[in-house]
């Protein structure tokens, strides 16, 4: 016979070893996505040489750990440029510049896949 106390002790480790596993498993989808993101980018954007080049600093920089984790993908050094580039602008003297749009295409391609692989990791209990 269990006791009430070695059942609760024992779902309390299956849940936890639950929670570890599906933990590793999102950081892993998050971490390939971020890589997939980050190379769709530096593929896209403007390369050096070219009128407004920036591609080659682009960067992915992971904050924080665990259920908390989460990559931030920006432009170390043009950050202000981004946004022109992305939406279009005008010049002072009127000539527009098109939109060249490369970071929300990235998002578009890969987080949908992105998160049906969590779902399934949520589901299955730590495998994709």
């Amino acid at each position: 016979m269990v006791s009430l106390d070695e059942l609760a002790l024992g779902i309390s480790e299956l849940v936890e070893s639950y929670a570890e596993d599906v933990i590793k498993e999102m950081e892993k989808v998050l971490d390939e996505t971020a890589d997939k993101v980050l190379a769709y980018i530096q593929s896209k954007a403007p390369k050096s040489g070219q009128a407004y080049g920036f591609a080659e600093s682009i960067v992915a920089i992971p904050e924080g750990e665990g259920i908390n984790k989460r990559i931030a993908i920006y432009s170390s050094t043009k950050g202000r440029l981004t946004h022109l580039l992305e939406f279009g602008f005008t010049h002072r003297g009127g000539k527009f510049v098109g939109p060249r749009p490369f970071m929300r295409p990235a998002f578009d391609a890969f987080a949908p896949d992105m998160i049906e692989k969590i779902k399934s990791i949520i589901e299955r209990g730590g495998s994709a």
